[in-house]
């Protein structure tokens, strides 16, 4: 009789931490991404936070990734139910043109938080590539535009209208290799 408690004894109690288990799977967090625009001349927020900010595992380094007229920013997604944001624009060119804003989210250690998914997630020999490609390439590629050649990170896009501008833009820009592809017809008529 003694034996048939002690087995019952040890099944609740397996089958109690089982369900501890299973209930902290359950608390895990992606995030929410809210795009605000686009506003005047393409201007567009990409506004991140966490899912479910109660949840009982958290990725402290869950990143919202932003690419936008050459350049990529990243912030990191906090824990504790607040959001973060990158407002990117207004783009002038010299026409009334479309430019492509991409934009991610980087799960931080977890491939379920990565939206959209990484190419060959979830396949035979996918996290020995990554390793791999990591250790090759080191990992700063995971918060990288979608300029870098890395076979895994895919982006969401959207598509916004920009701005008509003339030479009275480029008299005050800043000089860089894009005010001078965006200026240089100005200026030669």
């Amino acid at each position: 009789m003694r034996t048939w408690r002690t087995g019952v004894l040890f099944a609740a109690l397996t089958l109690s931490y089982t369900a501890s288990i299973g209930i902290a799977h359950a608390g895990h967090n992606g995030a929410e991404v809210e795009i605000t625009g686009p506003g005047e001349c393409g201007e567009t927020t990409f506004s991140a936070s966490i899912i479910d900010p109660g949840g009982t595992h958290k990725v402290e380094n869950m990143r919202l990734v932003v690419h936008a007229d050459g350049q990529t920013q990243n912030q990191v997604i906090p824990t504790d139910g607040t959001e973060t944001s990158i407002t990117v624009g207004p783009f002038t060119t010299p026409s009334i043109e479309t430019t492509t804003i991409s934009w991610r989210v980087f799960g931080g250690g977890e491939r379920d938080y990565d939206d959209p998914s990484w190419t060959g997630y979830g396949e035979a020999g996918f996290g020995a590539d990554v390793a791999e490609y990591g250790n090759e390439h080191t990992f700063g590629w995971t918060v990288a535009g979608p300029d870098d050649p890395n076979p895994f990170t895919t982006w969401h896009t959207i598509d916004v209208q920009t701005c008509a501008g003339g030479g009275a833009e480029c008299s005050g820009m800043n000089i860089d290799l894009g005010s001078i592809q965006f200026c240089l017809p100005e200026f030669a008529s």
